[in-house]
């Protein structure tokens, strides 16, 4: 289903006709509506009666290749200990009938459908299944090449150190991962300096980012960070390291945080939530209060570690937005920047990477998470009621 021009979309209070550049994966023009635009007149227009325009949102952290979304239930198990849980999770992955790259493209799709259009996926790699999971995920990128951009973690797992992946994790970057994964340099490596400097060193080995699996608790956890931001300004890496769940700066005293959320916008290190409903998390409003990078991710969904999870960033914003007691209009408006890959308000020649959904305003539908009524990338129909109503499924758009 090509659509090229969308008559009466809503932008803020007021209704305009924008045209989509398909080759271009740009808009066109916006222009406001008139009388003339109700109801279809050409080939290829859609009459959106006043839906609601968003930015299409951005999940920064998941992971494609582990979860059991189309499988059948499986039971999960008390979390023990890491050590254990990593064990179980290696079990449960291996006795899967479906390959990586199958259930990378069945979660592209669940996230293309919720208004996703730009996702971070940390893929396992360790010695005993290689790059395995990462080449399959390099070919669904390849694959869904304009609808969906993909940013890979290489991500050892089962700890950089305790399982002797320096060899893995250079095979992994040199096949096309863009960033260094890690987790709990002390927790699981025991090692928090030579962990996090054998990090960097293939970060700069490889012209890579950083992305840090961060549970380690506490004051621990905060010497890690900051250990983490050091590292990030001597390797020159401001804006291309993140710390996700970082669950230390939720444990420790608001003053504490405080000075690390400093520390991190000196040194342009980002912090990525999953806004966790069982465990403190950072406080997002002292970070975004002190410039730091903040972005969202659905990190578990239906996995070893987790029944839960939708893939819905708009839900999970409305999530973040409730937790921390955003209920003023500016307040609910701030969080869009967390959980989007563009602005509220769209421009000419910008990317054509959009949802509609029928709310009264921004702030309402960061409340409601309203169903998506049509998810647009790169100009694209690519998801939403739309989409279902035409026979449109997202694979259909990312082969086009």
């Amino acid at each position: 289903m090509c659509i090229t021009k969308i008559n009466r979309i809503r932008i803020h209070e007021s209704l305009f006709d924008i045209a989509l550049d398909v080759e271009k994966c740009i808009i066109s023009s916006i222009t406001p509506s008139d009388s003339h635009s109700a109801g279809v007149k050409a080939a290829g227009d859609k009459d959106a009666e006043g839906l609601l325009y968003l930015p299409a949102t951005a999940d920064m952290h998941i992971h494609l290749d582990k979860h059991f979304l189309g499988e059948p239930w499986r039971p999960l198990q008390p979390f023990i200990s890491l050590p254990g849980q990593l064990a179980f999770e290696k079990s449960m992955l291996a006795s899967l009938p479906t390959t990586a790259a199958e259930r990378a493209r069945r979660l592209i799709d669940l996230l293309l459908s919720r208004g996703t259009t730009k996702i971070r996926t940390h893929v396992d790699v360790d010695p005993q299944i290689g790059i395995s999971h990462l080449e399959h995920v390099l070919q669904v990128r390849e694959e869904y090449r304009g609808v969906m951009e993909i940013e890979i973690v290489a991500f050892p797992q089962q700890g950089l150190l305790r399982s002797d992946s320096l060899h893995v994790m250079k095979d992994a970057l040199r096949a096309g991962a863009e960033f260094v994964g890690g987790v709990d340099p002390a927790g699981l490596d025991h090692a928090v300096d030579r962990s996090l400097e054998a990090t960097f060193e293939l970060s700069a080995e490889f012209n890579a980012g950083v992305d840090l699996h961060l549970h380690d608790p506490g004051h621990l956890g905060l010497y890690t960070i900051s250990r983490f931001a050091e590292l990030t300004s001597q390797a020159g890496k401001g804006g291309r390291t993140a710390v996700s769940h970082a669950y230390c700066m939720g444990q420790v005293s608001e003053a504490e945080s405080r000075e690390l959320a400093q520390q991190l916008k000196a040194n342009d290190v980002a912090i990525i939530t999953s806004v966790p409903l069982d465990r403190p998390m950072p406080r997002v409003d002292q970070l975004v209060a002190e410039g730091v990078r903040v972005h969202v991710g659905s990190d578990n969904i239906l996995d070893a570690w987790s029944p839960f999870g939708n893939g819905d960033l708009l839900a999970r914003g409305s999530k973040l937005a409730e937790k921390f007691g955003w209920i003023l209009d500016d307040a609910l408006l701030q969080t869009y920047p967390l959980i989007s890959a563009g602005p509220l308000t769209p421009k000419e020649g910008g990317p054509a990477s959009f949802m509609l959904v029928s709310a009264m305003n921004a702030q309402h539908a960061i409340a409601s998470a309203p169903v998506r009524e049509a998810v647009f990338s790169g100009g694209k129909l690519a998801g939403g009621k739309w989409a279902e109503a035409a026979g449109v499924n997202e694979a259909d758009a990312a082969f086009a």
